[in-house]
């Protein structure tokens, strides 16, 4: 038997850029159908290396739209797909979905065998309420057992998803466009590559976040004073408020006012793009602010909690906070949370109002030398 060219494909700078589609092709020079051999191997980025098989990412398309949903990675197997080849085209995807924090990989057998269902089936894939023929494998398990591994990683997972239309990538290396939000998207464990990508995309100085159990290159260090804390929001239901309004492009001046004078944190003057903000008025002045930022399958975070000096002590931030997390609730996510590890005063109102803090999500930040 005799196999095709080796292939190293990454995401297409053409394709829509919230999901990926995965193809066998079936095309490799073999004996017969089915006979060319999926490598299977991940080149440590995420790129699927395979062996008479296409890889390729996804096309806007109807099926896709009906079937995959952001933040999804979709296999697709030709009719003919069989044995090692489709077996190991899986297990490529299902490494490379794992790197980039996707949520689910995603397989439609319509039109296959009983034998590729059982193929799937071993590898974890369960029939899926989107149709009768659809397998899914859920990859949002953390480490602990909970739904909370997309929070191992948010900005990943929000510019590999939902939030892709707002991504500069160089490699596994993904940020928000810089009028946007200061976040970037790196692999748990960076490869010498990856470094290289970091340094050419952020450039001497910028910070970004690392996970926690990554080795620093020589020379590279964690920032110091940036270390934050993640909460999570699962009891939190909300409550909308009367008064609270929603902002608009229109009000990005006085937001990023109300931020300079206030501090809260990073808000640029394209970030009410990620979501809906609201605001509280009085006497037509913009005096609280809350919103939502990142946005990983499932998850929505709460950020841009502000409110003026002179409105201080009266509740404004905490109904913000509430009416945010009620319009999360209502479209079926959860609401999350992050804050410096030095601002006990607000982590002790977020575990007030029924967040709490997440054992793995202590944040930690490094420089670009």
């Amino acid at each position: 038997m005799t196999t095709s060219p080796v292939t190293v494909v990454r995401r297409s700078a053409t394709a829509d850029p919230r999901v990926e589609r995965w193809t066998h092709d079936d095309q490799g020079a073999g004996d017969g159908p089915g006979d060319a051999v999926a490598s299977g191997a991940v080149d440590g980025r995420g790129d699927a290396v395979v062996s008479g098989a296409v890889v390729e990412s996804s096309a806007p398309g109807a099926h896709l739209s009906a079937l995959t949903r952001p933040g999804e990675v979709e296999v697709r197997a030709g009719v003919d797909a069989v044995g090692p080849a489709l077996g190991d085209l899986v297990d490529a995807a299902v490494d490379a979905a794992t790197v980039r924090f996707a949520s689910a990989v995603v397989v439609d057998t319509a039109g296959l065998t009983d034998g590729v269902r059982r193929l799937l089936g071993e590898r974890g894939f369960v029939p899926d309420a989107r149709g009768a023929t659809v397998r899914t494998l859920d990859l949002t398990t953390a480490e602990d057992g909970t739904p909370t591994r997309m929070l191992d990683n948010p900005a990943l997972a929000s510019l590999n998803g939902v939030h892709a239309r707002f991504a500069e990538r160089r490699g596994e290396i993904v940020r928000y466009r810089p009028d946007v939000s200061v976040w970037t998207g790196v692999p748990v464990h960076p490869t010498e590559q990856d470094w290289a990508d970091i340094a050419a995309l952020l450039g001497p100085g910028a910070g970004f976040r690392v996970d926690p159990s990554a080795a620093l290159p020589p020379g590279w260090n964690e920032l110091d004073g940036a270390a934050g804390e993640q909460l999570t929001g699962e009891g939190v239901a909300g409550a909308p408020d009367p008064e609270a309004v929603v902002l608009t492009a229109d009000d990005v001046p006085e937001m990023l006012d109300l931020v300079a004078r206030t501090k809260p944190g990073p808000f640029l003057p394209r970030t009410i793009e990620l979501g809906t903000y609201l605001g509280i008025r009085r006497e037509g002045r913009l005096v609280a602010m809350a919103g939502e930022r990142l946005h990983p399958p499932g998850w929505t975070e709460i950020s841009a909690v502000c409110t003026d000096d002179g409105y201080r002590g009266q509740g404004l931030g905490r109904r913000l906070v509430l009416a945010v997390a009620h319009g999360i609730r209502e479209r079926g996510e959860v609401s999350m949370l992050h804050a410096a590890a030095t601002n006990t005063g607000a982590i002790r109102l977020y575990e007030h109002l029924g967040f709490r803090l997440r054992e793995r999500g202590a944040i930690r930040f490094a420089q670009v030398p």
